[in-house]
């Protein structure tokens, strides 16, 4: 565990900061969590020992929070309230526990995360300029990665 912010140090106030530190806790020995202190926020990186399992982060602006799953798709702008910090919780935790599927293509990926009640969101994205270059049916063909639990 890589915990940059330490617990007596108080960054700026967010909504995040509770979960990231407590996920830093939960994953001592499976992954790195680090807590970065940015201008009015702070930003989580939480990258598994696991080589087969996903990787993911999020932005806490303490107004805004980007939380961030695959390379190109996976990406969810939210707000502070309590629904979406209960969801950006929801994904991270089945992230962790391996429930997230990736279709990639050039430029592209879609990123499938099931949560704990069985509801599938779903985020994709890409990359200019090849991500915008139209390829019909694309999340048929390409390839998919089911990634692993962190543990």
């Amino acid at each position: 565990m890589s915990l940059v912010v330490p617990d007596t140090v108080e960054p700026p106030r967010t909504p995040t900061l509770k979960i990231a530190r407590q996920l830093a806790r939960e994953l001592v020995g499976v992954a790195t969590v680090d807590i970065d202190g940015i201008q009015a926020g702070i930003s989580v990186n939480v990258i598994p020992r696991n080589p087969d399992a996903r990787a993911f982060g999020w932005t806490d602006f303490s107004d805004q929070l980007i939380l961030q799953v695959g390379d190109y798709g996976g990406r969810w702008e939210l707000e502070t309230g309590p629904e979406d910090l209960a969801l950006l919780e929801d994904i991270a935790r089945s992230v962790i526990a391996g429930r997230v599927r990736e279709v990639l293509a050039p430029g592209r990926s879609a990123i499938s995360v099931m949560l704990a009640d069985g509801a599938v969101e779903t985020e994709v994205g890409g990359e200019a300029p090849v991500g915008c270059l139209p390829l019909p049916f694309w999340r048929r063909w390409s390839h998919s990665i089911q990634y692993a639990p962190y543990r």
